[in-house]
């Protein structure tokens, strides 16, 4: 464990190669990094001029069932850091293989946190005080009631944003799902190429607010009043459901729905997948139509029913953390084919006759079972 004492309102560069990234504030003057020996952690003092500075995110791209999916490089201004001399604290994984859990505490009232786990999990809580910039590669990015000024990108690992609220959040995906679940955001963008984009139970202030996926589906449930407009342009739907008052336009490939008597305009769009439109939570629906659970897979996340059931155990991150190229962020059950399995009993002692036979000895009884081995034994003839 290594404190680095009596940091003000610092600026704080995480970059680990592989290995879950857990940054949580509190409100000590320090910041304390927990993780393998082999992290690199520098300290400098640094004199930012208070302009607006543009900080270049990388593109990624991958290959799918329907070909090719690209993002590009984007950039993101950061308007956070004021003029003056200030702290800037580095922690950067040296190792070529994995480091492991690494947790950062920062103070809360740190300017500009700059995250990036490339083959592990990236999770922030409690961080409002400026702006946050995350991405990762191919595990998950989880946001817990987190504030302020937001840029989040997801390759292969989902997006799930809890209990927070945003000032301004941009968050994009290349192949992974978005869940925000009871946020309330004054200016959201949300995209995704080939994963599909969740807002459950949330609320909009006035402002910008666009949801976007080229082949995912898009969801989005209010708690509030919002003037919400849905359009497909490919082969999906638009489906609405709304149990309170609502005056609803809908026809097959558009909608329009004023929740509440009106309020902050929020669009749905989605080239080829369906649109939802509806209210409150989909949580709190004890039965959904069939064209409905398509909407819900982004919010069902079986690793945290089995971590909640066996909090003691160590998981495999391979499995439930950071996900292979060829693993979702959401695992899915397989069917197990039973394969015919033929095993002969145990041999026993036999007696050998006196007189031998010509007549060749019978074969021993076979006991049929299933079983779940993908291939077939047979007894051999004794």
């Amino acid at each position: 464990m290594t404190a680095l004492n009596h940091v003000t309102a610092p600026i704080v560069r995480v970059n680990v190669g592989q290995g879950d990234v857990t940054i949580r504030t509190w409100d000590r003057r320090d910041v304390e990094v927990d993780g393998d020996s082999s992290l690199l952690i520098t300290r400098r003092v640094v004199r930012p001029r208070g302009e607006n500075r543009s900080v270049l995110i990388p593109g990624a791209q991958a290959q799918t069932a329907r070909g090719l999916v690209q993002l590009p490089p984007e950039s993101f201004v950061v308007s956070s850091i004021p003029a003056g001399p200030r702290d800037l604290v580095v922690v950067r994984s040296t190792s070529p293989v994995g480091v492991g859990a690494v947790t950062v505490h920062v103070p809360a009232d740190s300017v500009f946190i700059y995250a990036h786990a490339a083959r592990g999990n990236l999770d922030v809580h409690d961080y409002k005080a400026g702006t946050l910039i995350g991405f990762v590669g191919r595990g998950r990015l989880s946001l817990d009631n987190v504030g302020g000024t937001v840029f989040t990108q997801t390759n292969r690992g989902a997006l799930v944003a809890q209990d927070s609220n945003f000032e301004r959040i941009r968050a994009r995906s290349l192949v992974a799902n978005m869940a925000f679940e009871r946020c309330n955001v004054r200016q959201i963008e949300a995209t995704s190429v080939a994963g599909s984009i969740v807002y459950d139970a949330g609320s909009f202030q006035p402002g910008l607010a666009r949801f976007e996926s080229t082949s995912g589906n898009v969801a989005i449930g209010t708690s509030g009043v919002a003037q919400l407009g849905a359009r497909t342009t490919g082969s999906g739907r638009v489906f609405t459901d709304f149990a309170s008052a609502a005056r609803v336009d809908a026809h097959d490939n558009a909608a329009s729905a004023n929740v509440g008597g009106g309020g902050p305009v929020v669009t749905a769009t989605s080239e080829s997948g369906n649109v939802y439109l509806y209210n409150g939570s989909l949580h709190s629906r004890p039965s959904l139509p069939l064209p409905w659970r398509a909407a819900t897979q982004a919010l069902d996340r079986p690793e945290e029913r089995v971590r909640a059931a066996a909090p003691d155990r160590v998981f495999d991150r391979g499995v439930f953390g950071a996900p292979g190229p060829r693993r979702s962020a959401f695992p899915v059950l397989r069917r197990t084919v039973l394969q015919p399995h033929y095993r002969a009993p145990a041999p026993t002692a036999r007696r050998t006759p006196v007189f031998p036979s010509a007549r060749p000895a019978a074969p021993r009884a076979r006991h049929h079972v299933f079983h779940s081995r993908p291939f077939v034994r047979w007894a051999r003839r004794t």
